[in-house]
């Protein structure tokens, strides 16, 4: 294959990486913003947070992904994070590193969530803890799944 064509193949690969991993995120947050709604006593509650559609909730997850990406990056710059780095000083940056970047990830995720839902900080928090409880929901029974299929298909082997 010619180094051009790899080229294209990875960049149609990485677009519909992004569109379907933005679709999903988008559904789990939709998901979140429900159960949210649910605990505050109805989406007619005062204390509720406005449903978005998929759509803008695509964008959001796309905002929110953009803005971990930027601050993922300048964290491995700050820290000087590589591939080489941790095992030619032995400092163990990287662990340091990722202590650092889950509360700038989750600050990044709850200052879009209440500039984009609209909706308060605190309640953006909520939201975001919901999101991330269901993501790990799905993600805990996509494993176990996995493990019991591929457990009985090494125990039939």
């Amino acid at each position: 294959m010619p180094e051009g064509a790899a080229v294209g193949v990875l960049v149609c690969v990485l677009v519909i990486g992004a569109v379907v991993g933005t679709l999903i995120g988008a559904v789990f947050l939709c998901a979140a913003v429900a159960l949210y709604n649910k605990l505050a006593g109805g989406a007619s509650s005062p204390d509720s947070v406005p449903q978005p559609t998929l759509g803008k909730a695509m964008w959001i997850i796309l905002a929110i992904s953009l803005g971990q990406l930027i601050a993922g990056s300048l964290l491995g710059l700050c820290t000087d994070v590589g591939p080489t780095a941790p095992r030619v000083r032995g400092l163990g940056v990287d662990g340091i590193a990722e202590l650092i970047s889950f509360p700038v990830s989750f600050l990044i995720i709850v200052g879009i969530l209440s500039a984009k839902l609209p909706t308060t900080f605190g309640r953006a928090i909520v939201v975001a803890l919901c999101y991330m409880f269901i993501v790990l929901l799905v993600v805990g029974v996509l494993v176990g799944v996995a493990v019991l299929v591929f457990g009985v298909a090494l125990e039939g082997a």
